[in-house]
């Protein structure tokens, strides 16, 4: 029995107590009224209590559904009736309220056999109980529909997290080759013009390459270590074009440890190092907010708010991993920049989830 099933008895009591009381407002200067009303809510209370108990008992380990439980049910409600009326007819009987009852009502009758009130009064009780057992089954049922919706609710989040990790996946599976194609044909145009130059471009390449690759398909990472990948990509992209961009990082105490999921951040970058002009300058500043990592990226350049297929699979991200608890925000500044602010909710320690 718990909390529910208690303030379920409360509730039909006091019903029963009201409708008592109602039949009995009208008469409750004449003496014996109290004593009556009182009776009602005793034999209120010891109705509902008793079947609750034995509905309780009978219930309790049966299958939910099928012939079984219906039996338990239906005995549930004749024993509970029936004790009730075990009960409270030889106590009404000890203080006379069938008397007291009638002689409010103005109506003068003979004292009733015992044998017979019990039958009675066990029938009348019997009616009550079901009514109640019914409005029990009724929530029980709900309450087993509610948690069914629950588990469903969860195994529908966990496969949208599957999914979110496919596409994912297919998101790395493109990124990687297309930076590696797009690198390796600047190499091979620079053999042409420095081929010194050119062949220290594909060593920094092809360590890059060893420390990135892996942490690309990584599911978990921190914010230092999202820095630290876009620094390594940078590094290569400056050695094609001329010492540009310059990348400045200010990141607040507590930030850098923050988790902070891969894919978020690099393809911001390489979707602007893809643009027709290459920005001169790139600043990444991280800092705690409350309860939220914010990440703010500066990228010198117009025009880097309009909307694309790149920059939507990073909101498509973001809503999958944190619904709506995260954002990216895209404004163009004053002096020719372009300013992402990436929020998401902190969480401390990276690592696979």
């Amino acid at each position: 029995m718990d909390s529910r099933h208690a303030t379920a008895w409360l509730l039909a009591s006091v019903m029963m107590i009201v409708v008592d009381f109602s039949a009995l407002v009208d008469k409750l200067h004449k003496p014996g009224a109290t004593l009556v009303l009182a009776c009602e809510m005793f034999g209120a209370f010891t109705i509902f209590g008793v079947t609750l108990l034995a509905w309780v008992a009978a219930t309790d380990g049966a299958a939910d559904g099928g012939r079984a439980r219906n039996v338990r049910v239906a005995w549930a409600v004749v024993l509970g009736g029936a004790t009730a009326a075990c009960i409270l007819v030889p106590l009404m009987r000890w203080v006379e309220m069938d008397v007291l009852w009638w002689e409010l009502s103005g109506k003068s009758k003979p004292r009733p056999d015992l044998a017979l009130l019990m039958l009675s009064n066990s029938v009348h009780f019997i009616a009550y109980s079901a009514l109640f057992v019914a409005a029990m089954e009724t929530l029980h049922r709900r309450s087993l529909t509610n948690e069914a919706i629950r588990v469903a609710q969860r195994e529908q989040a966990g496969l949208s997290r599957k999914v979110l990790e496919s596409r994912l996946a297919a998101m790395q599976a493109q990124v990687e080759p297309q930076f590696l194609f797009d690198t390796l044909v600047d190499v091979e145009r620079l053999y042409q013009k420095d081929s010194l130059r050119a062949a220290d471009n594909l060593d920094r390449l092809i360590t890059y390459l060893r420390v990135a690759l892996p942490r690309l398909r990584e599911t978990g990472s921190s914010v230092a270590a999202e820095v630290d990948l876009v620094d390594a990509y940078l590094r290569v992209a400056r050695s094609l074009n001329d010492g540009m961009p310059t990348l400045t990082v200010t990141l607040e105490d507590g930030c850098g440890d923050a988790r902070f999921y891969p894919m978020l951040l690099l393809p911001l970058v390489q979707r602007a190092m893809r643009s027709d002009a290459v920005p001169p300058s790139i600043r990444i500043a991280g800092r705690r907010v409350s309860s939220d990592i914010v990440v703010v990226l500066r990228i010198t350049g117009n025009g880097g708010c309009a909307e694309d297929a790149e920059s939507a699979r990073v909101r498509e991200r973001l809503t999958g991993l944190y619904g709506d608890r995260a954002s990216l925000e895209c404004r163009e500044l004053s002096g020719g920049a372009t300013q992402f602010t990436l929020r998401v909710p902190a969480m401390q320690g990276a690592g696979n989830s």
